[in-house]
């Protein structure tokens, strides 16, 4: 009950504008993007990680968007891999303050699918868990050019279990993403990302991520 509550908060403040129009400057939320993770840390096991991913996001209105992601996550020195696995649906609004043309505040909430998949836990072991998540943010455009995205949220996988039980993983997950926008349709960014969602039973997490990426914005 409270975690639907938790999503409810977010998501509803929100749909109270979804009928106003969208404000000139606002981001898009119609874009591809691939991103590299440079750095992460895998507590619990001790190692470091990088990896890919790639996510889209189409808006289906001006106010509401549905998004999916993929990362592949392969730690340092370790046979063990994972995969992260996201589709979500949101509401988005932008408040324009005044400010040079190009600039304002978007905000936005989104409840979403969540899979998190573990390959070589122990000998040649996988796992994996499917749960939910519910997130919010800024899409801050400080200039028309760059846009500064803080977000938080929270992730249960559920049971991550399979050929060894790993136990129930969630938690809080946060960051902070620098886009530069090169042309209106190309950005560049760069971003942090932390989670303290961990598995009870072997305490394997993926947590402050340093990432790297390009989209394209339709």
């Amino acid at each position: 009950m409270q975690k639907r509550f938790l999503a409810a908060a977010i998501l509803l403040p929100l749909s109270a504008t979804a009928a106003a129009q969208n404000a000139t400057g606002a981001p898009s939320y119609t874009y591809v993007q691939g991103t590299y993770t440079a750095y992460g840390h895998a507590h619990g096991v001790g190692k470091d990680y990088n990896g890919y991913g790639i996510k889209g996001s189409f808006a289906i209105n001006p106010h509401v968007f549905v998004n999916a992601s993929y990362d592949w996550l392969d730690v340092n020195d370790r046979n063990l891999d994972a995969n992260r696995t996201s589709v979500g649906v949101g509401l988005d609004d932008f408040f324009d303050y005044g400010g040079a043309p190009g600039t304002g505040l978007g905000y936005y909430g989104q409840v979403s699918y969540e899979r998190l998949g573990l390959q070589d836990v122990r000998c040649h072991d996988d796992a994996s868990g499917n749960g939910f998540g519910v997130d919010a943010g800024l899409r801050w455009m400080v200039e028309p050019r760059i846009e500064i995205n803080p977000h938080v949220g929270y992730v249960d996988y559920g049971n991550v279990d399979g050929d060894t039980n790993l136990g129930d993983a969630n938690g809080v997950r946060y960051g902070v993403r620098v886009r530069g926008y090169v042309t209106p349709a190309i950005a560049l960014s760069v971003g942090y990302r932390g989670s303290n969602a961990s598995t009870d039973r072997r305490n394997i997490g993926f947590d402050n991520e340093v990432r790297v990426g390009a989209s394209w914005n339709f």
